[in-house]
């Protein structure tokens, strides 16, 4: 039984908590607004955003690496999680595994009551009993947990499962000497599993009144397997926990939930799709747990009218209407199109512009930079396409 940190092992069982957080990106310029990073996207110096009107303009080179579609969110999952008591452990915990060399991690709650690998047993469907960790090839303590384990919090400890055990249900015990009080989080990941839970949205970003909807599904080598039990809660970023119900689909579950809740006040946070499934794969029972994150603020403004570009020939300004619900600070994005000499339109440059408005109606001034706009080669007339608005109070986007 190896009893050596090994770095693999290390960034595995930090994967155990990740596996389900493998989010499709919707866009490649998305940024915190969607909770996805963006490489050299401009930023407004906290100054200028909060005490007036500013534009920043930046030149394209290639307009199709720009995205503005409503991407799919997507996440999937060969993992699972159970809370437990310390008195569960003592009396032992039923695990599933789908396929050998399973990776576990146990995560005591308050941070101090740790179960150290050495302190496990783990009996297999035929009887067999392993006492001491023995049925472990690697095994990681508390201590080298926290010196080497990415930010684990501190009470979490680790194995892997000998592959010589394989697949089947085992029962998780500890020796008598944990709190029966104490309460423990077990996280399985089977990184050598066929079966995943795959949770799709049909978009990232939403707004309070639209839907969410997401479908359920698990796959084991490409074709769709039996769900026999599901559930869900949405959770804020706050942490406050809304029930959801799925129906049935073709080849899974599906959620169809209107969000009518408030939206949480920390802004640029997202929320979360939380959700359990138990699969029937082959006869064997297979669990999985799966978060899919998507962000979701209230509709505080639109745009009114088609913005107006005025002073074509020298510099172009646009104004963009704006009606506002709210007094707040407002940021629009576009793209500024101009004319080349065989009459085309061609993009020249990508440009933010925030301002503080009242609530009502109201506009953002958007200047374009002269610099960008002279070495383009295009003139008047120009034109404002791929229109945002963003709230930066709720680093959301909304229109």
């Amino acid at each position: 039984m190896k009893t050596i940190l090994l770095t693999s092992i290390i960034i595995s069982l930090s994967g155990a908590s990740m596996a389900n957080e493998n989010l499709t990106s919707k866009s490649d310029r998305s940024n915190a607004y969607t909770g996805i990073s963006q490489p050299a996207t401009p930023t407004f110096p906290d100054s200028e955003r909060e005490l007036k009107s500013v534009s920043y303009s930046f030149p394209i080179s290639d307009i199709n690496q720009l995205d503005f579609s409503q991407k799919q969110a997507h996440v999937q999952s060969r993992q699972y999680q159970l809370d437990v008591s310390g008195a569960q452990l003592k009396s032992g915990v039923p695990l599933n595994f789908s396929a050998k060399g399973a990776l576990v991690r146990i995560s005591a709650f308050d941070g101090k009551s740790a179960v150290e690998p050495e302190q496990l047993s783990v009996k297999t469907s035929t009887g067999k009993l392993y006492k001491h960790g023995k049925a472990f090839d690697t095994l990681v303590s508390s201590d080298v947990m926290q010196k080497n384990g990415m930010g684990f919090q501190q009470g979490t400890t680790g194995f892997k499962l000998d592959d010589s055990l394989g697949a089947g249900t085992f029962t998780l015990k500890a020796d008598n000497v944990i709190a029966s009080h104490a309460k423990y989080r077990v996280n399985v990941f089977e990184k050598n599993s066929d079966t995943e839970m795959h949770l799709t949205a049909n978009k990232s970003n939403y707004l309070k009144g639209q839907a969410l909807k997401v479908d359920a599904k698990v796959f084991n080598l490409g074709r769709a397997e039996k769900i026999v039990a599901i559930k869900g809660k949405l959770v804020s970023p706050s942490g406050k926990a809304h029930k959801v119900s799925f129906s049935p689909s073709k080849e899974g579950y599906v959620l169809n939930k209107p969000l009518d809740m408030t939206a949480d006040s920390i802004p640029g946070a997202l929320w979360e799709l939380h959700t359990e499934v138990k699969a029937k794969v082959g006869g064997q029972l297979v669990q999985r747990n799966g978060q899919l994150p998507f962000a979701f603020a209230q509709k505080t403004a639109s745009i009114s009218a088609k913005p107006v570009v005025s002073g074509q020939k020298q510099s172009p300004v646009a104004t963009i209407p704006v009606n506002a619900k709210v007094d707040g600070r407002y940021e629009v994005r576009a793209i500024l199109y101009g004319t080349t000499e065989d009459g085309s339109l061609k993009p020249v440059m990508m440009t933010h512009s925030a301002a503080n408005l009242a609530a009502g109606e109201g506009a953002i001034m958007m200047k374009f930079d002269p610099k960008i706009l002279a070495q383009s080669g295009t003139t008047a007339p120009y034109k404002v396409e791929q229109l945002e608005l963003r709230d930066q109070n709720q680093m959301a986007l909304i229109d």
